[in-house]
């Protein structure tokens, strides 16, 4: 990665930073210094499959692997007004280097199929985000009350498991039963923070567990004009996740929530060689407000008081679209 020196001062039309060039950086700020930084790595995987029989197999693998710095995490230096936070990268950073283990095991059968796996990962230099305080620990804010996050790394854990079972009965013709759960946990290994629970030892923007069930109905038509229709029916549970970084207020615990989704698509035949395809979704079906644990604007908050109790912003309400694609051939 290489990067010039980049300059920036305040336009005294607008009021806001604006890149300055040489040579008129005269009272300017530096805000990006120039860098030139060189990343490398390793990456490889040894794994087998064993058939048990025809309806089933079972997979070990082990891999080690690595990812060089982004230029946010590496070089950022400013205020992101959409996220209300201002981040600063590392340009000590060194690139993450990982090595995982999984084992898992598959079965299918004529009316059903479902796998299972497990999976442990040991990460050196594992980048994060972290927010600044001062000396009496309270949260470096600028003006407008923007809180700094700072990237840090760690030696990091992260292991967990993901489920599917899908049942798809051969005398329902185009039905099918859709289920997937996933669980992760992630620990800083970093030992002032081992058996510190929220105040250190977890990880920030872990997923909670999540389970995904889908009813799926495809019907084939016996018309030339409407060639099929396929109706679905989606529920997304998202369970709290109590297991965050309170450490300094970088996180707050998040509640669960369940989300509702429906959507019905056609397959329309205009002539034989021109069909179309129309889409009908609505997602939230019921207008769940809800925050997602990964969302930073779930922290985005200018006041202290809110008349119907709720802070930061939250995630998309009821969504409905309408979907058209129409080949031009």
């Amino acid at each position: 990665m290489k990067g010039n020196d980049f300059f920036t001062k305040i336009n005294s039309i607008t009021g806001f930073d604006k890149q300055v060039l040489r040579p008129d950086t005269a009272g300017a700020y530096l805000q990006f210094p120039a860098f030139t930084k060189a990343f490398n790595g390793t990456s490889l995987s040894i794994g087998t499959t064993y058939q048990l029989n025809e309806h089933a197999s079972l997979k070990v693998n082990v891999a080690k692997g690595y990812r060089a710095p982004s230029i946010t995490e590496f070089a950022s230096n400013g205020l992101d007004p959409g996220a209300h936070i201002i981040y600063i990268g590392n340009r000590n950073f060194v690139p993450e280097f990982s090595l995982q283990e999984d084992i898992g095991a598959d079965i299918h059968f004529k009316d059903f199929s479902a796998s299972a796996s497990l999976f442990n990962n040991n990460i050196d230099h594992y980048i994060y985000l972290s927010i600044l305080t001062d000396a009496n620990g309270n949260a470096i804010l600028d003006a407008q009350g923007n809180k700094t996050f700072q990237y840090q790394q760690a030696k990091t854990q992260l292991y967990g498991t993901e489920l599917m079972l899908n049942i798809h009965p051969t005398i329902l013709k185009g039905f099918s039963f859709d289920n997937s759960l996933s669980i992760v946990y992630g620990f800083n290994k970093k030992q002032a923070f081992k058996n510190e629970g929220i105040n250190g030892e977890y990880l920030p923007l872990i997923p909670p567990m999540k389970l995904l069930s889908s009813l799926n109905q495809n019907i084939k038509l016996n018309s030339k004009i409407f060639q099929e229709i396929n109706g679905k029916i989606e529920a997304e549970f998202s369970a709290a996740q109590n297991r965050y970084l309170a450490l300094n207020n970088t996180e707050t615990a998040t509640p669960s929530y369940t989300l509702f989704n429906v959507s019905i698509n056609t397959k329309i035949n205009f002539s034989k060689s021109n069909g179309s395809q129309f889409q009908f979704q609505v997602n939230n079906l019921f207008d769940k407000a809800y925050q997602s644990n990964l969302s930073r604007l779930k922290y985005f908050e200018y006041y202290t008081l809110s008349t119907s109790g709720h802070f930061g912003m939250y995630n998309m309400g009821r969504n409905i679209c309408i979907k058209a694609i129409v080949p031009f051939n």
